[in-house]
Parts: C-alpha cells; structure tokens; sequence
C-alpha cells in the first residue's frame, strides 16, 4: 500500500492514554513531533512539548503559529469518555466541540494538509437491530459525551467539505492498555483477579462490549496519516471481539487463572450502546488497518504491565 512521506506532526491530547501511544510510536519512528495537552505529559527525547488547552482559542492559534512547519495534526485530546465529567456537560461540550474547533480553525489558517480527530463507537448510540455497525449507521447517540463526538464531527465535516481542511475522524471501540487512567472493566478484572476478589459484571441483557487494545488504535492513526488520499471522511477502528462480560472473563481465564465472577451482578446497562459488531473493513481498504493484538493476548499483556507496576 503506497504511502506518503510526512514532515512535522502535532499531536494533541499527549498526556492521554492513546495521545501517549501515538507520540511513542511516532517517536520510535524518527517522525519529527510536537506533543500538547493541559498537563505536564512524559515525552520521549527529543519530542517538543508545549503545554497548551484546546478550549483556549487564541492559545490554538498561537501554537499553530509557531509550530508554522506542521503538515500533520492528529488531534487526541478530549474528554475521553462518559465516565468524565459526567456531571459537566459544559466542560464536556467545551472540550469535545469548542476544542476541536479551535485547532481546526487554527490548522486551517496555518495550511495543514492533514487533519485527523478521535471520535468514538459511542456516536452510534443505541441502534435498532444487532446487525454489523458500518460508518453509514444512524448516529443515534442521546448521551452528552457521544453527543459531544457527533457535534465535534459535524464541524470537522464542514471543514472539510465546506472550508477545504483535509480532516478525517476514527470512531473507535473502547480503548484498554498500559496507560489507562479512566474507568475501565479489563483493568478492573485484572486487578480483581490479582487480589482474589470476585468480579461483578454487567447481566447478560446489558451489551456486549467491543474493545481495542491502545497499540492497535495507535497503529491505525499511523497508517491512516501516511494514506495517500482520504475518499471518506469517517472510519472505524475496533479490536475485531464483540463479547459479552461474562465471555470476556471465560477467555481472560486462561491469562488470569485466578478470575472469578461475583455471584451478585449488577444492573445491565449499555455500556458501548446496543448495537452489533463494529465493521471496520473501511479503514482495511482505506489504510490495510487490521487488529494485531486479540483480547487474550492484550489482557495478558496489560496484566503484565499491571503486575509490574507494584513491585
């Protein structure tokens, strides 16, 4: 698959789980780089960091400026996920949608040529059928965080489309690995298996979840920016499993012999959205995304970093 050379790369969101990972990969190979976020953020030598906030525009602007050689914005900064800010839809909206369009405005008026956003699974909200989730599925989001992803991609198409800024968006399944900060069930099962404590999950009527380890989301956003030509403005990215809680844990068992399911579950909800399995043959076809780490080998993998971790 041809792909092109890229010169001087911004990413946002650099403190964050899948912000951190991109920076890294892009790191190791050679890219020249400028990380920012809000906060401080651990950089790899000889990447450039500034400390600047997405709901700042003037601070977008200016970033922009002096950072004049940028070719590339891979934008990962945001309030993550429902978890965050739940009781802030303010700071929620400001962040998600103000945020992304002052750097949009600030990438556009400093001739980025390539302009990529996270958006997420959560956009398509509840849907009718269990049928697979392709791109074109109704974005039936009633939440202020995947409302937030929905309006957010509703400027950056108009940019795109209507003020000529080269932008894509990757909806992706929810992101688990070393690094997570935020709420998250495999770390969650993880450490209960540690500890010997009985996991609680979700009923059998709540969802089924769709994760994806942050090495394969940061492997997608490699690609898709060295990718010729963007025909579509939208792609999903998932780990390529569509299980329900309880599946999770009978496959992490052989990683985590010690894992156990609580005898008392909890109320079901959706927490990725009713809706079937993530179809991501877009993004194969547009950039040869393909996952390569499948949830046994990532929960293994993560219960490594974990265990690590404390000692």
């Amino acid at each position: 698959m041809k792909t092109i050379a890229l010169k001087n790369i911004l990413v946002t969101g650099a403190a964050g789980l899948v912000g951190a990972a991109v920076v890294r990969r892009l790191a190791a190979d050679g890219q020249s780089l400028i990380a920012t976020d809000i906060r401080d953020a651990n950089v790899p030598d000889g990447v450039r960091f500034e400390a600047a906030d997405l709901t700042n525009q003037t601070a977008m602007a200016a970033l922009l400026r002096r950072s004049h050689a940028v070719d590339t914005v891979i934008h990962c900064g945001a309030i993550s996920g429902p978890m965050v800010a739940a009781d802030n839809p303010h700071l929620v909206i400001a962040v998600n949608v103000g945020g992304a369009l002052n750097l949009a405005e600030a990438a556009r008026k400093a001739g980025v040529t390539r302009f990529i956003a996270m958006s997420s699974v959560s956009v398509y909200g509840d849907q009718k059928t269990l049928d697979p989730v392709t791109e074109t599925t109704p974005l039936n989001a009633t939440d202020v965080y995947g409302a937030s992803k929905i309006a957010m991609e509703t400027v950056l198409r108009a940019y795109r489309y209507d003020l000529g800024l080269p932008a894509i968006v990757l909806r992706l399944a929810s992101v688990y690995g070393p690094g997570r900060q935020t709420d998250c069930f495999i770390r969650d099962m993880i450490r209960s298996a540690a500890s010997g404590t009985a996991v609680s999950l979700f009923e059998e009527g709540g969802c089924r979840r769709q994760f994806i380890h942050v090495d394969d989301v940061a492997r997608a956003i490699v690609q898709s920016i060295a990718t010729p030509a963007w025909d579509d403005f939208a792609y999903n990215v998932g780990g390529g499993e569509w299980l329900t809680e309880r599946e999770v844990v009978t496959l992490a068992a052989t990683a985590l012999p010690r894992v156990e399911i609580s005898n008392v579950p909890t109320p079901p909800r959706y927490v990725d959205g009713y809706m079937g399995p993530l179809d991501f043959r877009r993004a194969s076809a547009a950039f040869g995304y393909t996952p390569q780490t499948d949830l046994l080998r990532g929960i293994a993998t993560y219960a490594d970093h974990l265990a690590a971790e404390t000692h």
